[in-house]
C-alpha cells in the first residue's frame, strides 16, 4: 500500500488513468456492458496502471543510481514509457469497441 500511496501523491500520470479508470467504470455501469466486456475493461486498466507503476519506479530507481543525464538511461526510460503507451492506445481501442455502439445507439 506504501507504494500505491507515494506513486498516487508523486505521479500525476498515474492520477490521470485512475481517474480516467473511474470514468469508464461509471460508464460501464451506466451502459450495463456485459461481463465478458467487464473483464476486458478491468484487465486493460489493471495493465495500463500496472505499466506505470513499473514504469514509474524504474524512473525512480535509474535516477537515484544515475542523476546525470546519460543516453542510455534515457533510452531506458522512453522504453518503458513506449509500454504504458502502448498498453494505453490499446486499451483505448478496446474502450471505444465495447462503448460506441451502446454510445451511438442512444442517440439514433
Amino acid at each position: 500500500m506504501n507504494g500505491l500511496k507515494a506513486a498516487f501523491q508523486g505521479q500525476r500520470n498515474l492520477r490521470i488513468q485512475a481517474t480516467i479508470a473511474l470514468f469508464t467504470i461509471a460508464l460501464g455501469i451506466g451502459l450495463k456492458i456485459t461481463r465478458m466486456e467487464w473483464a476486458i475493461i478491468f484487465t486493460c486498466i489493471g495493465l495500463v496502471m500496472g505499466l506505470e507503476l513499473l514504469n514509474s519506479a524504474i524512473e525512480v530507481l535509474l535516477d537515484k543510481i544515475h542523476p546525470e543525464k546519460d543516453p542510455a538511461i534515457g533510452k531506458a526510460k522512453d522504453i518503458a514509457a513506449g509500454a504504458v503507451l502502448l498498453a494505453s492506445i490499446c486499451s483505448l481501442i478496446a474502450g471505444f469497441w465495447i462503448f460506441y455502439i451502446r454510445i451511438s445507439a442512444l442517440f439514433n
